[in-house]
């Protein structure tokens, strides 16, 4: 059969709820028509169609579908089953987009024990490491997402908000919505949680955005973060395991799982200064860049090839969601239903296992709250430890000056003391100095009074020198 009669099933559960793994496998169907090979969608309920998005990819529903030696049956990852091949003797992938919901349904050692064994394309570079190493024996290829920048546009004028998608942590979503109302950074800041929407609503609330909040927990990929960049919104959020790869693109802040306040802080520093218009677009042309519809093309074309080179037969196949209902023909309604009761139960099988790392989640908000405590803590004796150092500071320069007055007032004692010794010394001086005068005055007085004028004559003439220059 030629390449371009070559059919490329894809297996799809019947599921209405939003689910970013059907979405990307209508996409890959789309594509694949588009290069040449026969694609289509196979859902099991006669009739079922996806509401929360539009598609041209060609759809066939039943319970069994004819696939020829030259086909290819690719099945998702959630729909392996326990000691179930869906076709026997035909050309088969696993397209395993979250390397966590490997074993969702799948219990055994030997997986997936079909027969011949299948290939499995994977959806991001963590996946492929991942799954190479669950499936040393199995080949693993990487086939990428492509991101419709069509539908999520770039809007010139930006909103101040914030938008998050609540699915995956809506605890969690629920904390930073009020965390965001309380702040008053946030006052005029619109904040959107969208849950169980279109597609072209997401688009739209998008596009104006200023800030994608990323709540993914156990992704292959996350979707929804390259999408945002795709539409120029900053993203803050967790990598939570295959979306590492998107963080690395501009615009881009990861976090640690949980740690809700430093989101609530990243997002507060984005308002403070937003980017311009133009590093926005950088943050498109990423997305452009790494996921284009040619880059999945290029990558579809080869695992195809890869998976071409495994030669069978051909045969019937059985739709997963056979084995869960009833052997009996049923009306298109009850299959309906039945499938939808599998989406019910598998969506229940994710919510305990949210359920449990809500658990995990919560005993690390406690953790984080109580570290948050204490770097309070540390940070009051950090402040009061300065403070204590400032008022070392002033103290010391206290005594620098309490030491230097003291020598002054040595010094000044000194002084004191030195010059009481010069004034007594002084005081001595002017009394010897009188005594010595009033002492020569009385032996003047007594010569003057002498009845001997030849023997005073002499002590006459010097007293008048000595009075003033008086001659005897």
């Amino acid at each position: 059969m030629s390449t371009m009669t070559r059919q490329v099933v894809y297996v799809v559960p019947d599921v209405t709820e939003p689910s970013g793994g059907v979405r990307a496998m209508y996409r890959h169907a789309e594509l694949a028509e588009r290069t040449g090979f026969d694609a289509k969608v196979w859902h099991f309920a006669e009739g079922f169609q996806v509401g929360w998005f539009t598609s041209t990819a060609k759809v066939i529903s039943g319970e069994t579908c004819e696939l020829g030696p030259d086909d290819l049956l690719v099945v998702p990852e959630v729909m392996v089953l326990d000691g179930f091949d869906p076709a026997p003797g035909v050309r088969k992938v696993v397209y395993n987009q979250n390397h966590y919901y490997t074993y969702d349904n799948f219990t055994g050692t030997d997986y997936p024990a079909w027969k011949p064994a299948p290939q499995v394309w994977a959806g991001s570079e963590v996946s492929v490491k991942v799954l190479g190493a669950l499936h040393p024996k199995l080949k693993v290829q990487l086939v990428p997402y492509v991101i419709d920048t069509e539908l999520y546009r770039f809007a010139e004028e930006r909103k101040r908000k914030i938008v998050l998608l609540p699915r995956k942590r809506p605890r969690e979503a629920a904390v930073l919505t009020t965390l965001f109302r309380n702040d008053k950074r946030f006052a005029d800041v619109e904040v959107v949680s969208l849950d169980d929407v279109t597609e072209q609503k997401i688009a739209d609330e998008l596009a104006d955005a200023s800030v994608f909040i990323g709540l993914g927990r156990d992704e292959g990929f996350g979707l929804p973060v390259a999408e945002a960049l795709a539409a120029g919104c900053v993203v803050i959020g967790y990598p939570a395991g295959g979306g590492a790869e998107l963080f690395k693109a501009p615009g881009t802040h990861a976090v640690e799982d949980a740690d809700v306040l430093t989101i609530v802080e990243k997002a507060a520093a984005v308002f403070a200064q937003e980017p311009s218009i133009e590093e926005r677009r950088t943050y498109r042309a990423w997305v452009q860049e790494h996921y284009s519809e040619d880059s999945l093309v290029k990558h579809l074309q080869a695992a195809v090839t890869a998976a071409a080179r495994t030669k069978t037969k051909g045969g019937i196949a059985r739709h997963p969601l056979s084995q869960v209902v009833t052997p009996e023909a049923d009306p298109a309604t009850d299959q309906l239903e039945r499938s939808l009761q599998f989406a019910d139960e598998q969506k229940a099988a994710r919510e305990r296992a949210e359920s449990v790392a809500t658990g995990l989640e919560d005993a690390l908000g406690k953790a984080l709250a109580e570290l948050e405590e204490s770097r309070r803590r540390e940070y009051v004796v950090a402040q009061e430890l300065h403070d204590l150092k400032n008022e070392y500071t002033e103290l010391a320069k206290a005594a620098e000056r309490l030491t230097a007055l003291d020598e002054a007032t040595t010094l000044l004692a000194e002084y004191a003391r030195d010059n009481d010794r010069l004034n007594r010394r002084l005081d001595e001086e002017i009394r010897e100095h009188q005594h010595w005068r009033t002492t020569l005055q009385d032996k003047i007085a007594d010569l003057e009074r002498s009845t001997s004028w030849r023997v005073t004559a002499p002590l006459r003439k010097a007293t008048g020198v000595i009075k003033g220059g008086r001659n005897a």
